[in-house]
């Protein structure tokens, strides 16, 4: 919206009433009435009808008019402008334009110039009317218009603002009066206001006219003061000087138009004045208290919460509504637009770090939480509401590179700890070192090489025959799920002797006893000792028995490890650089680790059952001749009963006895007997001869054998490097008591389990 020329004329209506009122009163007259419009005619002899004469200009159509009107009025009178004869047939009101000259002297002008002098721009039109009315080259003084004579845009020293930026100051500030001058705002700002061109803001044809009831000029036009008296173009519109407005309008600082800090209309009331008159015309703290959104108030639109926003209880949620007003959003040219908004010190002094919980408290939200309230509240004076170690929670710490959030430490709570006149007592010995775990992790590694070591001094061979009752097909499964049955014995012993330990209630007993059975075992070692025999000495049972309960432990481990390389995918502590965080070598060690266990267990899965199937293939092409639904049934049931039937088998060649009575030749017979039937063998006197068959199996069980070995070590080794990053990574929250105990259970229940499996 802009200040159109219709505001400039009730402008000067509003200064001038009585002669506002005459100028609508003649402009009313017909020519029927007592005072006749008179037709505009050419110069007769210095007479000049005034209708031809320059409009009034602005400055002093906006005054009092009344000796400008009157100096018009001496000049004027009713001339004779047609005779007949010596008879005079018609009269005209004309105006003299000598007495125009002489009437319009520097006095007369002295007494408009200083309102006329606010703005360069209409004192430049007044000189130009002065000039072409009395043909003077000065307006009071000689001299006092060299300035005037040839404008340019840098005659506004302060430039110039489009006039509808009042209406971005407040109805406070608008309506008030200048401090300096007494003179309303809206008085002032009309003063020094201009268009882009010279506007006509009445009746152009007839600027002037001799009213006979009031016996007196009137104006019925006058022309704004226009942009282009500086020979240059501007937008079309209404502006105002910024010199001249900043220098008529002034406000008392102990008495402002807007009184209150912290109120909006006054912050923009101080804004539009910076912004028109800049900061002279304010206090030296003019900027304390303001309501503005570059720091102290955020709006809306731009208000962002944390990660965790779903965990944050409805109180601090609430506070953006608590704490919501009115804030200025200073635009380009430095004015107030009114913004809903945050009040950050009315939000900050209501919440703290404890005031979430949850997700808030976690890892990469609890980072995202911390950083947020620091970049929100940390500038906020007299706002402390971040823990002293927050630089510490804004970072990776090692508990966050634990996939895990339980923990084997004690409680410290000290209402449950039993309360004694001496004070609470410690709830457990102190932690024990990162190299004493590892070490219990060793002894339990060594103890079974001594077991085989001393086996293999009264010899493998005797102590497998001593455990024939193996030969049945049920055998090493019983007894692999009874050895790893011993070890989650033993895995549940300690992981209830810990939780029963004072201080240590809330570990999880089953989560405790899965992460346990994760620990590297030498069950390599057994394997591989029993492989080293010759083929007809193998203790075929006891090696499947072995690998059996293996597999059930490692399936058992395989939800941390899974759960390890998850998180770690998850959170990129693969691909990112974790040697530079704190125990990152150990936390890459424990992921590592991890993910080299799932590439084992697959690699070694996949080779298994490509070496069963190919075996299956080779010894199976002799059955050929069976229907296919028994060839199918034969080969399954075979891959079941391999290992039984291979230790059976030999241990019959070998000439030992089964148990139950059974003997020699009544195997040797069945022996022969499965031979022939098979087409595999052929049988010369008593001794069997071996075929092509069974030197599969033998190469086939080898090759299985150096797999299972081989992936048995890679793992132990895996197993090593995960708990060796997780005990380094969790120094502080590995903590297990009486870890002495714990470590001769195990080697206990180890060596039980060994010797069942030998």
């Amino acid at each position: 919206m802009k200040i159109s020329s219709t505001f400039l004329v009730l402008l000067a209506a509003a200064v001038c009433r009585i002669a506002a009122r005459e100028v609508l009163h003649t402009a009313s007259v017909n020519s029927d009435g007592g005072d006749r419009i008179l037709t505009p005619q050419n110069n007769r002899g210095g007479w000049v009808n005034p209708e031809d004469l320059t409009p009034m200009p602005q400055c002093i159509a906006q005054q009092d008019q009344s000796t400008w009107l009157s100096t018009m009025t001496k000049c004027t009178g009713k001339r004779c402008t047609s005779h007949f004869g010596v008879i005079c047939t018609h009269h005209q009101w004309l105006t003299q334009l000598s007495c125009l000259s002489t009437g319009f002297s520097p006095d007369v002008i002295k007494g408009y110039l200083p309102y006329c002098s606010r703005s360069v721009l209409a004192k430049a039109q007044l000189y130009r009317w002065v000039r072409s009315i009395t043909g003077r080259t000065w307006l009071v003084d000689v001299g006092d218009a060299n300035e005037l004579q040839n404008l340019s845009p840098a005659s506004l020293a302060e430039g110039y603002a489009a006039a509808n930026v009042i209406y971005k100051a407040p109805t406070c500030l608008t309506g008030s009066v200048s401090a300096l001058l007494m003179e309303p705002f809206q008085h002032v700002m009309a003063s020094c206001s201009f268009t882009s061109t010279t506007r006509h803001t009445g009746n152009a044809a007839r600027p002037w006219e001799y009213s006979g009831s009031l016996r007196s000029m009137v104006s019925l036009d006058f022309e704004t003061v226009g942009y282009d008296l500086t020979g240059h173009s501007v937008g079309y519109g209404d502006y105002f000087d910024k010199e001249c407005f900043c220098g008529a309008f002034t406000i008392d600082p102990k008495r402002e138009p807007c009184s209150g800090p912290g109120q909006i209309d006054w912050t923009k009331e101080r804004l539009w004045i910076n912004a028109t008159c800049g900061s002279t015309s304010l206090p030296d703290n003019w900027t304390d208290l303001l309501k503005t959104t570059e720091f102290a108030y955020i709006p809306i639109e731009d208000w962002h919460w944390p990660t965790c926003v779903t965990d944050m209880p409805k109180q601090v949620t609430g506070l953006t509504d608590k704490c919501a007003t009115d804030a200025c959003e200073i635009d380009s040219s430095g004015y107030c637009k009114v913004k809903r908004a945050v009040d950050r010190a009315c939000f900050c002094h209501n919440i703290s770090y404890d005031s979430c919980g949850g997700s808030c408290h976690i890892f990469e939200t609890r980072i995202d939480y911390v950083k947020w309230l620091h970049g929100l509240c940390g500038s906020v004076q007299d706002w402390h509401g971040l823990p002293d170690n927050w630089r510490q929670l804004a970072a990776l710490t090692p508990r966050d590179m634990i996939p895990w959030r339980w923990t084997i430490k004690p409680s410290n709570k000290s209402d449950t700890a039993p309360i004694t006149r001496l004070g609470p007592i410690e709830a457990t010995e102190k932690c024990a070192s990162n190299e004493w775990k590892l070490g219990s992790f060793a002894l339990v590694n060594i103890a079974p090489f001594l077991a085989a070591f001393l086996s293999r001094r009264t010899g493998i061979y005797r102590i497998a025959r001593g455990f024939l009752w193996h030969s049945h097909p049920e055998g090493w499964i019983s007894t692999g799920i009874l050895i790893a049955a011993l070890q989650l014995l033993a895995n549940w012993f300690n992981a209830f002797l810990v939780q029963n330990t004072p201080g240590y209630e809330d570990v999880p007993v089953i989560q405790l006893m899965f992460l346990w059975c994760s620990m590297p075992r030498p069950a390599w070692l057994l394997v591989l000792l029993i492989g080293l025999q010759p083929f007809e000495a193998m203790n075929f049972s006891a090696a499947t028995s072995f690998l059996f309960a293996e597999m059930i432990l490692q399936f058992l481990s395989s939800y941390y490890m899974i759960l390890t390389v998850d998180y770690g995918r998850e959170h990129n502590f693969y691909l990112g650089d974790m040697e530079s965080l704190e125990r990152g070598g150990s936390a890459k060690n424990m992921y590592t680790g991890a993910l080299m266990w799932l590439i084992i267990i697959s690699v070694a899965f996949l080779l298994s059952m490509q070496t069963i199937r190919m075996k299956d293939r080779l010894t199976g092409s002799g059955n050929l001749d069976l229907p296919k639904w028994q060839r199918s049934k034969q080969t399954t049931s075979n891959v079941a009963e391999w290992p039984t039937a291979q230790s059976n088998e030999h241990r019959t060649r070998a000439g030992y006895e089964l148990p139950h009575g059974k003997g020699k030749s009544r195997a040797s017979a069945e022996t022969s007997l499965m031979r022939s039937e098979g087409g595999n063998y052929t049988v010369y006197g008593t001794l069997p001869v071996q075929n092509q068959s069974d030197s599969v199996s033998q190469k086939a069980f080898a090759k299985l054998h150096a797999v299972t070995a081989l992936s048995m070590l890679l793992l132990w080794i895996a197993q090593w490097l995960f708990w060796d990053g997780f005990i380094g990574l969790s120094s502080e929250d590995f903590c297990p008591p009486n870890l002495g105990i714990i470590t001769a259970v195990w080697i206990a229940f180890l060596l039980v389990g060994a010797t069942i499996g030998a």
